[in-house]
């Protein structure tokens, strides 16, 4: 199911109260027409109003999320600071195959050989793993107590064991292909996730 499934699916399911903040665009008329026709045939569906900011709305948040997807599948770098300069990540998750998560991350508790820009060393405070067939989910996370850097790579040592997760982390609604690089998300989101697509920033 692509973002715009969801995004639609959430419109007919509940309500939707955001913070929004103000901004002003042009959209040709004929979009326009479209999007009040749309919201109009969801208002009647789901019994609950939908208007055309909503949707307008729903199309910037399934394009942030597909264009971040994106530019991680090529390893291309999106700053995320917030507005005071503050770090908004201290988890990273690595997809891994089975095998090799459990030989390294759960018997030897290391991770080897991750990339990773050294300005966003300082930051990680936790690690986790996407695990692939036939677990096809994320597991565990773990404490990191360094970064060794090698010619091969960079060696994360845990500190202590793995730790299971209550509620283990499965792909969802997300393509395959969104596991491929690296994920900066927070441990607060980690620990909160149903689905892979709760870990974005």
């Amino acid at each position: 199911m692509s973002i715009i499934n969801i995004k639609v699916n959430e419109r007919l399911a509940k309500p939707q109260i955001p913070v929004k903040k103000q901004i002003s665009i042009s959209i040709k008329e004929e979009n326009i027409e479209n999007l009040d026709l749309i919201a109009k045939a969801l208002s009647v569906s789901s019994g609950k109003t939908a208007t055309r900011n909503m949707l307008i709305e729903d199309a910037i948040e399934a394009y942030v999320y597909e264009a971040k997807s994106i530019l991680e599948e090529s390893n291309i770098e999106i700053k995320q600071f917030s507005y005071e300069g503050n770090v908004l990540f201290d988890t990273v998750v690595y997809p891994a195959h089975d095998e090799g998560f459990i030989e390294a991350f759960l018997n030897e508790n290391k991770w080897y050989y991750v990339r990773i820009k050294k300005d966003k060393i300082p930051y990680i405070k936790h690690v986790a793993i996407y695990r692939g067939t036939p677990a096809s989910r994320i597991t565990h996370y773990a404490k990191v107590a360094d970064f060794e850097e090698t010619e091969e790579g960079y060696v994360i040592n845990l500190d202590g064991h793995p730790i299971p997760l209550e509620n283990p982390i499965p792909l969802g609604s997300v393509s395959a292909a969104s596991v491929r690089a690296p994920r900066y998300t927070t441990l607060e989101k980690l620990l909160q996730a149903s689905e892979y697509k709760d870990l974005c920033m």
